[in-house]
């Protein structure tokens, strides 16, 4: 193998996964997930895989024969197992990352718009997926959009009176701290809106370039307090359009006559 992976090491990581779940009796369907379910991002792009078992009796039998045989096969650099979350992630020594995820096939279901079954010997998992799609948007972003909602009510309006409160005292780094957590709140509200992945700006690029240049405008290059107060208001204005309808306990009209009294 090379150093970093090539895109032939990644397609022979791919057919040894379909190799090794196919020689597995108690693995009934072998489904990748994820940008190359329908074409890789790029030549980094990972392999993603749900292996759907024929029942959740077989779950530690079969975990452990992947990670034997993927152990036996390549030299790995990192190995991380979630059993609660029936999860494995693999790093192999040329940088490909290889994440597991196994569950019962008469309980298959999407947990990424993108999937492809490979095989299939029940002859249903792709039907169950398919169905389950229908409702993810609901089940993953409707939840998280409530969750992240209720969070920024609660505290955004006293992150941003901090920050204002920071830059008065010429704590500069602290400022830089109570943005950058507000910031997140606003990215994390813009991705539910837009059912786009906010976790590290995972997904946050393809957001409509106005969208984008709004978040850059809350960027703090300086630390002078003119373009600190200005990075402020502009991230108070962006929030609180977000969040309108909503109930906050404290008003963008309150916090604007706050800013003033500290500038």
């Amino acid at each position: 193998m090379d150093a970093v992976f090539s895109v032939r090491d990644r397609q022979v990581a791919f057919d040894y996964i379909l190799s090794t779940a196919r020689q597995c009796g108690k693995i009934i369907s072998l489904v990748q997930v994820g940008s190359g379910a329908k074409g890789y991002h790029d030549d980094r792009s990972d392999l993603d895989f749900v292996i759907a078992l024929d029942s959740d009796d077989s779950m530690t039998e079969v975990m452990e024969y992947m990670h034997r045989r993927i152990s036996d096969k390549y030299e790995l650099l990192f190995f991380k197992q979630d059993k609660s979350r029936h999860l494995q992630c693999y790093i192999l020594s040329n940088l490909l990352e290889i994440d597991l995820g196994y569950g019962a096939y008469d309980h298959a279901a999407a947990w990424k718009p993108a999937f492809k079954v490979l095989y299939d010997h029940s002859g249903t998992v792709e039907e169950k997926m398919t169905q389950s799609l229908e409702g993810m948007n609901d089940r993953i972003y409707g939840r998280k959009q409530k969750e992240d909602i209720d969070t920024a009510c609660q505290s955004v309006w006293a992150r941003l009176m901090h920050a204002a409160v920071a830059i008065h005292r010429g704590e500069y780094f602290r400022v830089i701290g109570e943005l950058e957590y507000v910031r997140k709140l606003y990215i994390d509200l813009l991705g539910d809106r837009y059912r786009l992945e906010s976790n590290l700006n995972r997904e946050i690029d393809r957001l409509p370039e106005a969208e984008k240049a709004a978040i850059r405008s809350t960027f703090i290059t300086n630390e002078n307090p003119s373009e600190l107060w200005e990075r402020l208001m502009n991230l108070t204005d962006l929030v609180y359009k977000e969040l309108e309808g909503y109930s906050i306990p404290v008003t963008k009209e309150l916090l604007h006559a706050y800013f003033k009294g500290l500038m």
